[in-house]
């Protein structure tokens, strides 16, 4: 019944909040709680979304690049079977860890809570360890570093070469814009009462 304040520590009495309210600390005015509108539904299709562009940005052409006649296209999982087969396994395994499979596994399991909390399915011990361990991999998808650091990479080589940005490309970057938005609409205090309920 008691919630501590995430910047001082306070404990605070648990507030019943309708919808678009939330709550502050007394001492510090940091968000304690929050009751933001239609967050199940909004969350999940942008984690369904999430989902198929991951996928599409997978397998897509991620680049072209050409240069006096040759032409060369290159898709996220050739660049990490580049990496493999160049003796880089580390390499490898870790852009494949933090670019696919990381985010891949937040959005299946963020998916795997919602749709069943928003379709009406009884409450499991799994949807709390699920959604528990889909927001300690939050910090670890790191689609958007991976995005800053193409980019940076496209500035220095766009004067040796003519580039072609692919789908897959747009892809990830929209991908990176869904995820803002998932982290925007989606309201960790709802889902916890939800889990919370007596299944």
């Amino acid at each position: 019944r008691l919630v501590a304040c995430p910047g001082c520590d306070l404990l605070h009495d648990r507030q019943h909040l309708e919808s678009g309210e939330f709550a502050r600390c007394g001492r510090c005015n940091h968000v304690l709680q929050t009751c933001k509108p239609l967050s199940i539904d909004r969350t999940l299709a942008g984690v369904l979304a999430g989902i198929v562009l991951l996928l599409i940005s997978l397998f897509l052409p991620f680049l072209t690049l050409s240069r006096s006649g040759i032409e060369s296209t290159i898709s996220v999982v050739d660049a990490i079977a580049s990496l493999w087969g160049n003796q880089m396994h580390w390499l490898g395994l870790v852009t494949f860890g933090f670019i696919v499979l990381l985010p891949l596994a937040r959005l299946v399991l963020l998916g795997y809570v919602l749709w069943r909390i928003r379709f009406g399915r009884k409450i499991r011990r799994s949807m709390r360890v699920a959604f528990r361990w889909a927001h300690q991999l939050e910090p670890w998808a790191m689609a958007e570093i991976f995005m800053v650091g193409v980019v940076v990479s496209l500035v220095k080589v766009s004067s040796l070469a003519n580039l072609e940005a692919g789908l897959a490309f747009w892809s990830l970057l929209a991908l990176v814009g869904v995820s803002v938005l998932i982290n925007l609409t989606l309201c960790k205090d709802t889902v916890w009462a939800k889990l919370s309920q007596k299944s």
